[in-house]
């Protein structure tokens, strides 16, 4: 078994010692993503918006590791609060217009930072 690490700039990385994203076995594993503007480096407000842009970092690094939003297999969304799975069920709507990944939306106590939103994801490499 070989195992890729990926990590760009073109997404914010972490302040814990992990990696964005690993690659195994033809799998892409993208570590949970957090809504932190790329050149403030603070957490942005609302739900809504924590929500895309915590997506729009996975969808970056996941073409980075050779994958497409096609080939995504799964979401874990992880929220402080479920009042916002509406925010989160829109932003979903607008990105996978025809070919949504399986999800599981799980409530937490805490994801740090004052954050609402934390996102991974579980995808295939494109063909």
């Amino acid at each position: 078994m070989e195992k890729k690490v990926i990590n760009t700039p073109k997404a914010p990385l972490s302040t814990s010692p992990v990696s964005q994203c690993n690659i195994v076995n033809n799998t892409i594993y993208i570590g949970g993503q957090m809504p932190r503007d790329l050149k403030s480096g603070k957490i942005i407000e609302g739900g809504y918006h924590q929500a895309k842009l915590s997506l729009l970092h996975c969808l970056t690094i996941l073409e980075e590791a050779g994958g497409s939003i096609d080939t995504i297999g799964m979401a874990i969304v992880y929220v402080t609060d479920l009042s916002i799975k509406d925010d989160i069920n829109k932003v979903f709507s607008e990105f996978f217009t025809n070919n949504a990944p399986a999800r599981n939306l799980v409530e937490v106590s805490d994801i740090g930072e004052n954050a609402l939103v934390e996102i991974a994801i579980i995808a295939g490499l494109k063909d």
